[in-house]
């Protein structure tokens, strides 16, 4: 589905902000059902001819505002994609190259293949598919006809859901049901697992693994750089989409784990741009750092759970040079999760909640109630100019600091919209109205 005509489909959808595409299970499954497991990546260009198209089908929003903003959106990204071609294309190799990317990805996937035919029971397959090339996913639909699949479980490696990663994905998909590409069968999806214990615990080993590529006396004056590659909420507009706050709880949910052992800060690293160029704010908060002491930094991908083609460069060549540049001497990028053992297990996990397989509910995107930025105030170590929803170190009872910052990264009537579009009781008052309906063979029910 070519940009402009996911546009004309799905750019009014409420459900790409809410991922309720399919619902979460459970599968009704008996003795002759073939589950599909379909992981959404974000795939990789497999030569340089297709870095252009690849880094397009990324940099185009068919998300926003009417036709007029939507060519403007296609101008742009072509333009875009066209200069931040020459730099990756020029880097094809030195970054790996898409072949070798994608590799992690069938790696991924024939390890949990392998971990399902050990610990589950019924017939199970696992396939590949990115809604930005390849591996296609209309390719993957296909075999996946082939091979007789009854029951279909979306599984997407993006931890934070976000409309322009994860709910691409989903519409995509669903988009070929409707065109009849792929046949109409149960399907359910699994949303995000942005603070998944066993996510975090992998997350948390890579950091502890990164530490140790410092010489060891600089090791405890490390800060870590926690690097989000999605648009902050006020980067978004009135896009009520959840990657923000979900990054954060990530990030939240982390340094809990870690005991805050250490000062940390999290930034949007890319928020209007791919490939070559930085956020604009990336160089004033490495001469932060500079200016305070630091001379090491450590940079976490939190929404990356492999090595992705253009972050490569992003990561390890340009940040590496405007860190540098500032007076910061160590610099090292945290390794992808990739086949960690504990992070595969996760997976392994995520697909036993669809499968009625898991004794507790995966958690939903209910994070709205629960944002865990107010708590970060009171830390030093814990400011954060992305969050709309507190402000920079700012005291509890809404001083000027804090209209500043709200002024500066998300208005309080922002959050308020926030809070009424995707907290979970518009989830549920969604359903309970019928504003989101399921065309297609429901997965909770068994035919009598």
């Amino acid at each position: 589905m070519s940009p402009q005509e996911f546009r004309q489909t799905y750019a009014s959808d409420e459900r790409l902000f809410t991922g309720r595409f399919f619902p979460d299970g459970p599968l009704c499954l008996d003795a002759d059902s073939h589950v599909g497991v379909l992981l959404l990546v974000p795939g990789a260009p497999e030569s340089r001819s297709e870095v252009f198209s690849y880094l397009y089908r990324r940099l185009v929003s068919p998300l926003k505002g009417g036709l007029s903003r939507f060519w403007r959106s296609h101008l742009a990204a072509w333009l875009r994609a066209r200069i931040a071609a020459r730099y990756l294309t020029g880097q094809y190799d030195a970054i790996g190259g898409g072949k070798a990317i994608n590799q992690f990805h069938r790696e991924q996937a024939h390890m949990l293949q392998s971990m399902i035919d050990r610990s589950e029971p019924g017939r199970m397959t696992v396939y590949l598919a990115s809604p930005f090339g390849s591996p296609d996913i209309a390719a993957s639909a296909e075999k996946m006809e082939k091979d007789g699949v009854t029951h279909v479980i979306l599984l997407p490696l993006f931890p934070q859901y976000a409309a322009e990663t994860t709910g691409r994905s989903f519409a995509e998909w669903e988009s070929l049901m409707r065109q009849g590409m792929v046949s109409a069968r149960p399907t359910v999806a699994v949303r995000q697992f942005a603070t998944h214990e066993g996510y975090i615990e992998a997350l948390s080993d890579r950091i502890d693994q990164g530490l140790q590529r410092f010489p060891r006396h600089v090791r405890s004056q490390v800060q870590l750089v926690f690097a989000a590659h999605g648009s902050t909420t006020r980067q978004q507009g009135s896009i009520p989409d959840p990657y923000c706050c979900l990054s954060h709880h990530t990030v939240n949910a982390l340094m809990e784990h870690r005991g805050h052992d250490r000062p940390w800060l999290l930034a949007f690293v890319r928020p209007d741009s791919w490939g070559g160029k930085l956020a604009g704010d990336i160089p004033a908060r490495f001469r932060d750092l500079a200016a305070s002491g630091h001379r090491a930094a450590l940079v976490v991908p939190v929404d990356h759970v492999t090595e992705q083609f253009d972050t490569a460069y992003l990561l390890d060549v340009r940040m590496r040079e405007v860190a540098e540049d500032v007076g910061l001497s160590h610099y090292q990028v945290v390794n992808g999760l990739n086949c960690h053992p504990l992070f595969m297990e996760t997976l392994l996990d995520l697909l036993r909640g669809p499968l009625g397989r898991r004794r507790e509910p995966l958690p939903g995107m209910d994070c709205f109630d629960s944002c865990p930025r107010p708590d970060w105030d009171a830390e030093p170590e814990g400011r954060c100019a992305a969050c709309p929803f507190g402000s920079r170190a700012a005291p509890r009872d809404g001083s000027a600091r804090a209209a500043d910052a709200s002024a500066r990264h998300g208005s309080g009537q922002l959050s308020r919209l926030f809070r009424r579009k995707i907290g979970l009781q518009a989830f549920q008052g969604l359903f309970r109205t019928g504003l989101i309906a399921q065309d297609f063979p429901s997965a909770n029910k068994c035919d009598s």
